[in-house]
C-alpha cells in the first residue's frame, strides 16, 4: 500500500504531464487503429467509467450530509455558484475557442459538473472549513443528478439535440449505480475497520480512478485522431480557452465570496474550490456515454489546467493564512 501511495502522489504532482503523454499516445496510436479496434475501445469505455466513479465515491463521506444544516447560506450560495454561474462563465469562452459542437458540449459539461473530491482535499490541507467542503461536495452531487440533464438542455439545446430522458438514464448508470455500490462497500469497510479502513484504501481508490481517467484521455484522442490530424485546433484552441477560464474562475469565485457576500476566509476557500475544481471524471463519463468521443475530448483541456491552477491558489491561500496569523499574533501581543 505504501508503493501505491507513492505512485498516487506522483500522479497528483505530475498530472498535467501524464495527461499530455496520454494525449500524445492516444493520437499516435489512433492514427494506426482499424475501425474494428476503435469499436472495441469504445465498448470498453462505459464499464470502466462505472468502475472509475465507484472508486472515486468510496471515499466520500455521505454521512456528513447532516452538516448541510450548519451552513444553509453557504451551501445555497456555493451550489448556485458551482452549478449555474460556472457554466454561464464557460459559455462565452467555449463559443470563442471552438466551433466544434461536440467539444463545445464537453466544455459545458465540465463546467456544469458538481465539485469533485478536490474541494475537500484542498480545504483540508489549508485547514479551511472541512464540514462545509464535504457538505458542498455531497449536496451538489445529488442536485446534479437532476440538474445536469435539464441544465445541459438549457445551455446547449440550440446547438445539439439533448434528450433529457436519455441523459438522465445515462446519469443513473454513471452516478447512481456506482454510488450505490460505493456506499455498500463503504459500510462494509467501516463496520469492520471504521473510517481508518477507508483512509487505508484511499490512495488505491484515487489511483484506480486516475488511471482510468488517463485511459479516457487516451481513448478520446485515439478514436478522434484522424479528425485531430486534419484540425489541430480541436486541441490547441480549447486549451487556450481553458487557461483563460481557470485564470478567471479562481479569483472571481474567491473575491465575490469574500468581498461581496462577506463569507469568512475559512468558508470562502471551499466555495472557491467548489466553483473551480469540478468532478472531471464524472464529466468524462457522461460525455462519452451521452454525447460521444468529441464531447469527451472537450473535457480534456479542463484536465490540463484545473489542477495546476488549484495548486497556485493553494500557495496564494497559504500566504493569506500566514498574513492573518501574523496579524492575530501581533494583536494578541498588544493585548498582553
Amino acid at each position: 500500500m505504501k508503493i501505491i501511495a507513492i505512485i498516487d502522489s506522483f500522479v497528483k504532482k505530475y498530472m498535467p504531464l501524464v495527461i499530455l503523454v496520454a494525449l500524445a499516445g492516444g493520437y499516435f496510436v489512433g492514427l494506426h487503429l482499424s475501425r474494428a479496434a476503435v469499436q472495441g475501445i469504445k465498448s470498453s469505455i462505459l464499464p470502466l467509467v462505472v468502475v472509475m466513479i465507484y472508486a472515486m465515491l468510496i471515499t466520500m463521506k455521505m454521512d456528513e450530509l447532516k452538516e448541510v444544516f450548519l451552513y444553509p447560506k453557504e451551501i445555497i450560495y456555493g451550489s448556485v455558484l458551482s452549478l449555474l454561474i460556472a457554466p454561464l462563465l464557460m459559455i462565452p469562452l467555449a463559443t470563442i475557442f471552438t466551433n466544434n459542437t461536440g467539444i463545445y458540449v464537453g466544455l459545458l459539461l465540465a463546467a456544469i459538473m458538481p465539485p469533485g473530491g478536490m474541494v475537500t482535499y484542498w480545504s483540508g490541507i489549508l485547514d479551511a472549513n472541512i464540514g462545509l467542503a464535504i457538505s458542498l461536495e455531497a449536496i451538489t452531487l445529488l442536485i446534479a443528478i437532476f440538474w445536469v440533464p435539464y441544465g445541459m438542455k438549457l445551455l446547449v439545446g440550440s446547438k445539439v439535440n439533448v434528450n433529457t430522458a436519455v441523459l438522465l438514464h445515462k446519469i443513473v448508470i454513471v452516478i447512481i449505480v456506482p454510488l450505490t455500490f460505493a456506499l455498500i462497500t463503504q459500510k462494509l469497510i467501516t463496520h469492520k475497520s471504521g473510517w481508518k479502513g477507508i483512509l487505508k484504501i484511499k490512495p488505491l481508490c484515487h489511483l484506480i480512478s486516475s488511471l482510468i481517467a488517463f485511459y479516457m484521455v487516451f481513448v478520446a484522442t485515439s478514436v478522434t485522431a484522424h479528425a485531430i490530424s486534419r484540425h489541430l485546433s480541436f486541441i490547441t484552441l480549447p486549451a487556450l480557452g481553458m487557461l483563460i477560464y481557470y485564470g478567471i474562475a479562481y479569483p472571481f469565485s474567491y473575491y465575490i465570496s469574500l468581498k461581496i457576500f462577506r463569507i469568512p476566509f475559512s468558508k470562502s476557500i471551499p466555495i472557491t474550490y467548489g466553483f473551480s475544481t469540478k468532478n472531471l471524471s464524472l464529466a468524462m463519463g457522461i460525455a462519452v456515454a451521452a454525447f460521444g468521443p468529441m464531447a469527451l475530448l472537450g473535457v480534456v483541456p479542463c484536465m490540463l489546467f484545473q489542477m495546476p491552477l488549484a495548486a497556485m491558489w493553494f500557495k496564494f491561500f497559504s500566504k493569506i493564512k500566514a498574513k492573518n496569523k501574523n496579524i492575530a499574533n501581533t494583536a494578541g501581543g498588544f493585548n498582553v
